[in-house]
């Protein structure tokens, strides 16, 4: 039809004239020009043309390509997995369309925040007129942390309701508050009820003295972790298109083999934030004894930035599965300068609710992970010329559900936005990324599943003055992208910052406790998932054959594996209350290749995928294999449950068993 209509056929007129005529014709070249600009918008929004782009796939097809490692390349929208995403599905959905009737005001030069009352919104409410309103008021309940105990479901203090005007100056002792609105003095149920968060600004009260380093020139970056759990960087391109593109329209640094070291997120953010990996942790720590995680043993990294004159700050949704209390006892004194604990806990049990898929998502007005990002905000904004260390952690909309992220893409990308315009990024070093990939559920049957479940996103943005002092971490950073990294490596870089604000005093980023090396340096070529303290079953990158799993030496292996995982039950004195377990079937097993001959044929090591009864529950297990003894080397707590064990467990409260467990009911 294109050429019948703009190229009429005639004998006499050669092709080159016709050529000739359609570059002569403005009109015509216009017309094809808005073809082609359609094609390219409807091939934009083909989401796997979108990403498979220069700059995030490798001509080898791999993220990482090295002598000891070859972590192959997954495409997100794969066949498979666009049987299980359609992203069409998922929106971002406000928690509601009221009109707020308070706002929350911050002064600048003062550092205060006041309530503002929107009169219009409330007469709007009340059916009256501006002017006449006096039947309605609102008021404040401060909140505060209370107790010891944060095991449990309290922690929190919430006052009485006290009465405010209009421009009420919030006073500076008051860390969180509920506002109530009310139409008549008689009325029992509030219009409305919000929520607030304050930063109060707080002078240094230690011995820092922050002198010394503008006598000494020294400029310090502040550091943000901002982390969202189980979203992995697969999972990340499949679900948050808007935000990982401007991730990479803004040159954050991606590092594509970065690799868990355990299970969920206490092992993986204890490695980033202490050094430790899970055994020593637990010891340093005693997260099961009072007190056990203020002690300065535990090295919490955010202790040492409070040494050199940082103000601090740690802030998670959904309290009841955080990563310092779920299975252990919390913090008996406030861990930082700022804590958001007692709001979270207080915000779910005085505020109304909405779960998705058994999570909080909506407390209030406002999504559960926007208070989280708010806190972060303010933090950075009250602390402009002064440096801040804060973890940010959200649960809430990624735990329980790979494809749930896709319904905060818009409002995620909405505060990385607003981080770039309030200048935040110039002044800091962010760190965005997970502790590990989803462990469960429909992503993780698919060929990339154990991929997904084991390859955490991690980006960095630097700010332009750092890295015009170091372009050294830039080349460093360039190439590390497609290295082998964990999260001791982040650990080590969190030091190497620290290390980098005080030349004067001597202060090395490794303590001889990690296996970390500083991101800022470049990781070696040839580096193994064992120096990296990435555990077999954890590393992406060893080489696997494909066994029959008719093969009796691995159906041997496998039966061998239930019996140690009913050992485990007996071990905890938890088997009159959970099933015994038998092998089902093997779905898949591998058997890992060894470049090493000497001891290859007695020393197997295998990685199998299986289900057991009852329930058909399913587990994945890497485990090394001695022939000549017929016995199997494994640490039970490192086997996979690649299903949710939420409905099967309920019977016991022992978090690390829980897995394992089919309760006899």
């Amino acid at each position: 039809m294109l050429k019948s209509k703009y190229l009429p056929i005639n004998s006499n007129i050669s092709r080159r004239t016709h050529i000739k005529a359609i570059i002569m014709n403005s009109m015509q070249i216009i017309v094809i020009g808005l073809i082609i600009l359609f094609i390219r918008i409807l091939y934009t929004l083909d989401a796997r043309h979108f990403y498979r782009t220069a700059t995030d796939i490798a001509p080898t097809e791999y993220f990482v390509l090295t002598s000891e490692c070859q972590i192959p390349y997954v495409d997100p929208f794969s066949s498979e997995a666009l049987e299980i995403f359609d992203p069409k599905k998922f929106t971002y959905v406000s928690c509601t369309n009221d009109v707020a009737l308070v706002q929350q005001i911050y002064l600048h030069e003062t550092k205060q925040y006041k309530l503002h009352m929107n009169l219009s919104a409330m007469a709007e409410v009340s059916n009256t007129n501006d002017d006449n309103i006096e039947d309605m008021y609102c008021c404040y309940r401060e909140i505060k942390r209370s107790g010891i105990y944060e095991f449990t479901t309290s922690g929190y203090e919430l006052s009485s309701c006290q009465r405010f005007q209009q421009d009420f100056l919030v006073p500076r002792h008051i860390d969180y508050l509920i506002t109530e609105c009310y139409i008549g003095n008689e009325t029992k149920v509030a219009t409305q009820k919000d929520a607030f968060t304050f930063i109060q600004y707080r002078k240094l009260t230690d011995s820092f003295n922050a002198k010394n380093f503008s006598k000494l020139g020294i400029k310090r970056p502040s550091v943000l972790l901002l982390g969202i759990d189980s979203l992995s960087r697969i999972n990340l391109r499949r679900t948050m298109p808007k935000t990982f593109t401007h991730l990479q329209k803004n040159d954050w640094f991606e590092l594509k083999g970065f690799n868990k070291i355990a299970d969920n997120t206490f092992p993986n953010l204890m490695a980033a934030l202490t050094s430790y990996n899970q055994p020593t942790a637990e010891k340093k720590c005693q997260c099961k004894t009072l007190g056990g995680y203020n002690q300065r043993m535990c090295n919490l990294i955010w202790n040492n930035f409070r040494d050199y004159g940082y103000r601090t700050a740690y802030a998670e949704d959904v309290p009841i599965i955080s990563t310092f209390n779920y299975g252990r006892y919390g913090f008996v004194e406030q861990p930082t300068d700022y804590y958001l604990r007692p709001f979270a806990i207080c915000i779910e049990n005085n505020m109304h609710v909405e779960k998705i898929d058994g999570l909080p998502d909506c407390i209030g007005r406002k999504h559960y992970a926007q208070y989280i990002l708010d806190y972060a905000l303010q933090f950075s904004i009250t602390y402009t010329d002064e440096p801040i260390f804060g973890l940010f952690w959200m649960n809430s909309f990624s735990h329980n559900s790979f494809d749930m992220p896709a319904t905060m893409d818009m409002k995620i990308l909405e505060y990385l936005v607003r981080m770039k315009d309030e200048n935040i990024l110039e002044r800091t070093i962010v760190f965005l990324f997970a502790d590990h990939g989803m462990r469960f559920g429909p992503l993780l049957k698919l060929k990339s599943g154990f991929l997904e479940e084991r390859l955490p996103m991690m980006f960095i943005s630097l700010p332009q003055w750092y890295r015009n002092e170091h372009p050294e971490f830039v080349k460093a950073l360039l190439v590390n992208k497609n290295r082998l990294t964990s999260p001791f490596d982040i650990y080590a870089t969190l030091k190497h910052i620290l290390e980098l604000t005080n030349p004067v005093i001597e202060f090395p980023y490794l303590n001889g406790t990690t296996k970390g090396i500083s991101i800022f340096r470049e990781i070696p070529k040839n580096r193994t998932c064992l120096k990296a303290g990435i555990a077999d079953h954890w590393c992406t990158c060893l080489l696997y054959e494909i066994v029959s799993i008719n093969d009796k030496e691995v159906k041997n292996v496998a039966h061998l594996l239930i019996d140690e995982m009913n050992k485990y039950l007996v071990s905890k004195n938890i088997e009159t209350k959970c099933a015994v377990l038998k092998l089902n079937n093997i779905y898949q097993a591998l058997r890992k290749t060894s470049r090493k001959d000497n001891n290859s044929y007695n020393e197997l090591t295998y990685r199998l995928w299986y289900f057991v009864r009852p329930g058909f529950k399913d587990f994945q297990a890497t485990v090394n294999f001695n022939r000549t003894a017929n016995k199997i080397e494994i640490n039970v707590e490192d086997i996979s449950r690649l299903d949710s064990y939420e409905q099967t467990a309920y019977c016991i409260d022992m978090k690390e068993a829980k897995k394992y467990c089919i309760c006899r009911k």
